[in-house]
């Protein structure tokens, strides 16, 4: 017997898989500024999900269109998750940053930062553990990154939370991303006492450990969330928020952190309609209106930093 037909035979013996099915998605975003630019941006994507014969789940993703070829490759099952390609780049390490010392990585205009690496994650009675190796490239495969392994661990008993984090790098190449910026570790605990939270922890490059309480209350229609930290002179914030109807909601937020800076926001929904106006401490007025037409959306929007206009028409499938 040939090897073609040993080969034949083999696969014949063998299950065959069901093929997953496969979900396209994607959006064509068109906006329009008074200053006459108009900028389009389109999305595409596909992803597909399949329950193979041991249990796990297998899934893919990948982006076609939206900037960069992005997409990764997850397996889960009673192990845990393992993720291969796009991946957060600080994942692991904030996973278990429970006292919050080290910011997440966060880009302002596109979110969380993504690398091409490797994260597994699991929990097994009670221990969380992650770990992740990020590769020498982003998500996109060119751009240059800083490798990086991280680790972290959480356990949680009666309501104390403990855990671990460790980076042996800057998770970002970019100088300008917050987050880990550079070989560190962490370590912190968290408790919490009904509607209020506390937690102390410090990082290896930082000089003083961090205390902060979250206190959150819910009296009928009304909500107030404040916090206060020790560093670096007591800073504090206070969201409130308050349901005049099923319609209207005035809410507020004071920062000091931002120079005491106090936004106050009046939301309204009706139907297929939503508007808000946003007026800061420091004269900035923002508004905005928004058409929900099922798969389409209008937005009419005034920018009062700019104090540019744009209209925002929006198609997704």
């Amino acid at each position: 017997m040939n090897k073609t037909l040993i080969a034949l035979a083999i696969a014949a013996a063998l299950p065959v898989a069901a093929q997953a099915d496969v979900t396209l998605s994607g959006s064509v975003t068109t906006s329009y500024k008074n200053t006459g630019v108009v900028d389009t941006d389109a999305a595409l994507s596909l992803s597909a999900s399949e329950v193979l014969a041991n249990g796990m789940t297998a899934t893919a993703t990948f982006d076609v269109l939206g900037g960069e070829n992005q997409g990764s490759a997850t397996l889960t099952g009673d192990f845990g998750t393992l993720t291969a390609g796009e991946i957060t780049n600080d994942a692991a390490f904030q996973s278990g940053d429970v006292a919050d010392v080290v910011g997440a990585s966060d880009d302002s205009d596109d979110g969380d930062t993504t690398v091409s690496g490797i994260h597994f994650a699991t929990t097994q009675a009670g221990l969380s553990l992650a770990a992740q190796v990020n590769g020498a490239t982003g998500a996109d495969a060119t751009t240059a990154e800083t490798r990086s392994t991280q680790f972290g661990a959480t356990y949680d008993f009666n309501g104390l939370t403990v855990g671990y984090a460790y980076a042996s790098d800057t998770a970002n190449a970019d100088p300008l991303v917050e987050g880990v910026t550079e070989a560190q570790t962490a370590f912190g605990a968290a408790y919490t006492f009904g509607d209020l939270v506390v937690s102390a922890g410090k990082s290896s490059v930082a000089d003083d450990a961090i205390v902060s309480a979250t206190y959150t209350m819910v009296v009928d229609a009304l909500t107030v969330v404040a916090q206060m930290d020790n560093t670096p002179s007591g800073d504090y914030q206070i969201d409130l928020s308050y349901a005049m109807s099923d319609a209207l909601t005035l809410s507020s937020e004071i920062d000091s952190t931002a120079g005491e800076q106090t936004t106050l926001v009046a939301s309204y929904t009706s139907g297929d309609l939503t508007a808000s106006v946003s007026k800061t401490s420091d004269g900035t007025t923002d508004a905005s209106v928004a058409l929900d037409f099922g798969n389409a959306d209008l937005t009419l929007a005034r920018n009062g930093g700019d104090e540019d206009t744009t209209v925002t028409y929006a198609v997704a499938f």
